[in-house]
């Protein structure tokens, strides 16, 4: 009888250890997929980081096209208060922190993703609206501040610079199209992540 005692308290400290490995994997587990959701995340922050960049680069560039190609002060300013507006909504839409994926409940998590992907449709939905605008404008400016520019800007410079206009704001919308889907694609596949961690 006391042999079989000690078989079963034997069996309760192995099974107890067992418990404890696994418990221990799990925890392992969770922490690697959480960090694993953080470094997808990354993509928005060098993506937040870039746009302030970019942005910079509109005040001066465009400033100096103004000058070049006669164009008014309006523009200008419509211009670069339309792209902060929309750096500043992007940076708002993708902001986050180490937390949120290390520490914080998964489920408030997903319910932000959720949320990081629906303002992120409306923000497309405004920005296309806002270049359908936008464009028509800027080729107008460039046609009639170059042609009011009495023979500063060749016509051929001007058309030059309208193709050249066009192509990238073509390229800048693929280029857009793919960063959106890109990040949509993120947030989803956090989603799903969560989904399957917090069913186990």
């Amino acid at each position: 009888m006391e042999i079989k005692n000690n078989e079963l308290e034997e069996m309760r400290q192995q099974l107890g250890i067992l418990k404890e490995k696994i418990d221990g994997q799990k925890l392992i587990n969770d922490k690697l997929i959480r960090q694993s959701m953080l470094n997808k995340m990354s993509f928005m922050k060098k993506y937040t980081w870039v746009s302030f960049f970019a942005l910079a680069y509109i005040y001066v560039g465009f400033f100096f096209l103004r000058e070049q190609f006669n164009m008014s002060w309006l523009f200008y300013i419509a211009t670069v208060i339309i792209m902060t507006v929309d750096v500043l909504f992007d940076a708002y839409i993708n902001r986050f922190s180490k937390d949120q994926f290390l520490n914080n409940d998964l489920i408030a998590t997903s319910k932000r993703m959720v949320r990081m992907k629906k303002l992120r449709k409306r923000s497309l939905l405004i920005g296309i609206i806002g270049m359908s605008i936008w464009s028509p404008w800027l080729f107008t400016e460039l046609y009639y501040g170059a042609s009011s520019s009495n023979g500063l800007v060749s016509p051929d410079y001007m058309w030059g610079t309208i193709v050249g206009g066009l192509v990238g704001l073509l390229a800048g919308a693929c280029i857009g199209i793919w960063i959106y889907l890109r990040m949509q694609s993120i947030n989803s596949d956090i989603i799903q992540e969560i989904e399957e961690l917090t069913k186990e």
